[in-house]
C-alpha cells in the first residue's frame, strides 16, 4: 500500500529527470551548432543531429557539392558532419599552414571502423604516429627505393610484352586493367616479396582480395554513415568487426578441417592480414637477401634494437598493418594515374614526341634497358608532364581530412583541438 503512495512521486521525479536530461543534450548539441557562429565562418543551412550530412549524402557527387558550396561561401567556410564541425578550405595559404608549416599539430586523420587493431601510419596519431614514421621513412629513402628498381622494371617488362601483343593485332582492349595488373604485381613483389605475376595469371587471389576491397564504396554503407552521425561509435565498431574476423580466422584454422572442407567467409582485408603473418615469421626465421619494404622495415627494426631505441619499435601486427596500407594506397591511384596519363599523351602528340626526345637524349648503358632511378630524377620535362597530369586529373582524394591535436590560429582563424580541417 505504501509503495503503491510512492508510485506517482517517483514518476514524477523519473519524468523531471528525463525532461531535464533530454533538455541539457539539446543545449549540448544547440552549443556545439554555434561553433562556426562563433567565430564569424560561414557555414551553408543545416539541419539538427545530421548537420550537413544529409544533403551530402543525397547530392549526386559529394566532391560536387563541396565545390558548389565553396563558390556559394569561399574558400574557407564551415559544415557540420552530425554534430562535428569540419572546415572546408581550398585556400593555398591556409592549406600550407595544415600540411607543411604546422604538420606536426594536424598529421591525423579522422577514425574510421577497422577490422585490425592494429594502426598504421594512416591512422596513428601523437606519439605512436611519430613511432610508425621513425621506422617507415628510412625505408622509403631514395637509397632504398633505387635497391627495389629490378623487382619494379621486370613488372614493366611483362606489362609491356602484353601492350605490345595488343598494338600488333590492332584490336582494341582496356589499358587499364593492365595497369592495375602492373601496379599489384609492383606492390606485391616491392612490398612482401610475392611474385604474382598477374599479367600471365589474372586470376591469381591476391588480385582477387583487393578488388574485392575496391569495388566496396564504404562512403555509401550504413556503418561508415553511423561513424559519422557519432564518432565515438567508430572505436566500439572496429573493435566487434576485429573480434568477429578474429573468432572467423579461429573456427576456419583450428575448427573447420576437422569437420568439413568448407571455410566461414572471411573479409579480404582480414584474408590479407591471415597471409601476410606467416610470410613475416618465415623472414625472422630465416633471414632473406631479398630487397623489398617488408624486409626494409624489419632490418630498420633490427637496427632499433642494436641502438636500444625500444620506444620505436612495430608489432609484427603493426608491420602488416602498414604493409596493407601501402597496398591500399598505391594500387588503383598509380594505376588510375597510369591510365590518364596514357591518354594525355595519345591526345597530344606533340607532347608525346616531347617524351620521347628527352627519353632518347639520356644517357644508358649499352647492358641497361631502362633509365636508373637518378637518371629519371633528372628528367625535367617528363616531371613536369606528370605534375601537369596529377593537376589536371587529381587522383587522390579531392577533400582529405586532417584533425587538430592542439588548439591553434591559422590566419586570424581559432582552430580547437579535435577540430577537423
Amino acid at each position: 500500500m505504501q509503495f503503491t503512495s510512492l508510485m506517482p512521486p517517483l514518476f514524477a521525479v523519473f519524468l523531471i529527470l528525463f525532461v531535464g536530461f533530454v533538455n541539457f543534450c539539446f543545449f549540448l548539441l544547440w552549443q556545439r551548432y554555434q561553433y562556426f557562429n562563433q567565430r564569424n565562418i560561414p557555414t551553408p543551412p543545416f539541419v539538427y543531429f545530421f548537420g550537413h550530412l544529409k544533403i551530402l549524402w543525397n547530392s549526386t557527387s559529394f566532391y560536387r557539392q563541396l565545390e558548389s558550396w565553396t563558390k556559394q561561401y569561399g574558400k574557407i567556410y564551415g559544415i557540420y558532419q552530425g554534430s562535428s564541425p569540419t572546415l572546408i578550405v581550398s585556400d593555398p595559404d591556409f592549406l600550407q599552414e595544415v600540411f607543411i608549416k604546422q604538420f606536426a599539430n594536424f598529421h591525423g586523420r579522422r577514425e574510421v571502423p577497422m577490422i585490425s587493431r592494429n594502426r598504421n601510419v594512416f591512422t596513428a596519431w601523437g606519439a605512436q604516429w611519430h613511432r610508425h614514421r621513425h621506422i617507415i621513412n628510412p625505408t622509403f629513402s631514395s637509397v632504398k627505393l633505387k635497391l627495389m628498381s629490378p623487382l619494379i622494371n621486370e613488372c614493366i617488362d611483362n606489362a609491356m610484352k602484353k601492350i605490345s601483343d595488343h598494338a600488333t593485332d590492332g584490336n582494341e582492349f582496356n589499358i587499364y586493367m593492365y595497369y592495375k595488373r602492373m601496379t599489384m604485381d609492383v606492390i606485391c613483389r616491392c612490398a612482401f616479396g610475392i611474385d604474382t605475376d598477374l599479367q600471365n595469371n589474372p586470376n591469381n587471389i591476391y588480385f582477387q582480395k583487393v578488388e574485392e576491397i575496391f569495388a566496396c564504396n564504404i562512403r555509401t554503407s550504413f556503418i561508415f554513415k553511423l561513424t559519422l552521425l557519432i564518432p565515438e561509435l567508430t572505436i566500439i565498431i572496429g573493435r566487434i568487426a576485429s573480434y568477429i574476423s578474429t573468432i572467423q580466422t579461429w573456427i576456419n584454422t583450428h575448427v573447420l578441417p576437422l569437420i568439413s572442407n568448407r571455410r566461414l567467409y572471411e573479409l579480404p582485408g582480414m584474408w590479407l592480414l591471415n597471409r601476410l603473418s606467416p610470410i613475416i615469421d618465415e623472414r625472422q626465421k630465416t633471414p632473406t637477401s631479398r630487397v623489398d619494404v617488408l624486409q626494409l622495415m624489419m632490418q630498420a627494426m633490427i637496427d632499433e634494437q642494436e641502438t636500444n631505441k625500444a620506444q620505436y619499435q612495430l608489432t609484427r601486427d603493426e608491420i602488416i598493418s602498414n604493409i596493407l596500407a601501402f597496398m591500399a594506397a598505391g594500387y588503383e591511384t598509380t594505376a588510375t594515374a597510369l591510365a590518364y596519363a596514357t591518354y594525355m599523351i595519345a591526345k597530344h602528340p606533340e607532347v608525346q614526341e616531347k617524351l620521347r626526345a628527352e627519353i632518347d637524349r639520356l644517357s644508358l648503358k649499352d647492358d641497361e634497358i631502362y633509365p636508373d632511378y637518378d637518371i629519371i630524377a633528372q628528367m625535367t620535362y617528363m616531371n613536369m608532364f606528370v605534375m601537369e597530369v596529377l593537376r589536371m586529373h587529381p587522383i587522390a582524394l579531392a577533400a582529405v581530412q586532417r584533425r587538430a591535436f592542439e588548439n591553434t590560429v591559422i590566419q586570424g582563424i581559432q582552430i580547437s583541438k579535435g577540430m577537423r580541417v
